[in-house]
């Protein structure tokens, strides 16, 4: 068994304070950790290699200018209630509101307005445990890519972009409709080649 000698416990008390708050554990971290690990879950989708899961009971908004506490403070959530800031956007966990876990997942799975404000679905990655953001919007590889507005008609999406000579469309998802089993359906036309929700899950450093 390792043990720890009197020269290197003095020397962890020599450390600077930010550099022993960066070897403790982040209370923040263990949280959302928890959250999502007892959080109902979607199946699984693919994004690229990645694999994700929808998780009930966080949710995402953009931040704007403003600081994740000041953020929720506008939208009226608790500012305990703060998971994660991501990128530009907020984190915040939201106890659901319907009554069947199916009903559940698919308020979770969907954009959503709070307060005058898009709410949008939070993911999990299911290999690293990094959570991602569902913007509701569809990457479509099309086998013809002139098919992208009557295919967005057909299911009730609109079109946001068609990059025509790479045959990808990217189709927005409206508010209250399933952004997951809308990807999963039009997977399944024969007009499509893939479609997937798109996830944002990295994003530049602030400064």
């Amino acid at each position: 068994m390792n043990q720890v000698t009197p020269v290197v416990v003095l020397a962890l008390l020599l450390l600077p304070a930010t550099s022993q708050a960066q070897i403790q554990p982040s209370a923040g971290v263990d949280r959302r950790d928890q959250l999502v690990a007892s959080a109902q879950k979607g199946a699984p989708f693919q994004e690229g290699r990645a694999s994700y899961q929808v998780v009930v009971g966080l949710r995402a908004a953009s931040r704007g200018g403003a600081t994740g506490a000041a953020r929720l403070s506008d939208l009226g959530v608790p500012a305990g209630d703060l998971v994660e800031e991501k990128g530009p956007f907020v984190v915040y966990a939201r106890p659901p509101v319907a009554r069947t876990a199916s009903g559940r997942l698919k308020d979770a799975s969907a954009v959503a307005s709070e307060a005058r404000s898009p709410s949008y679905p939070v993911v999990v990655n299911v290999q690293t445990g990094e959570l991602g953001i569902l913007p509701g919007v569809i990457v479509v590889k099309l086998t013809d890519a002139a098919d992208a507005a009557v295919l967005a008609s057909a299911n009730g999406l609109t079109v946001d972009y068609v990059a025509a000579q790479i045959g990808y469309a990217f189709l927005h998802v409206p508010d209250g409709q399933d952004v997951v089993a809308a990807a999963a359906a039009l997977a399944r036309d024969p007009r499509v080649t893939t479609a997937y929700p798109e996830v944002r899950e990295h994003f530049p450093q602030r400064r």
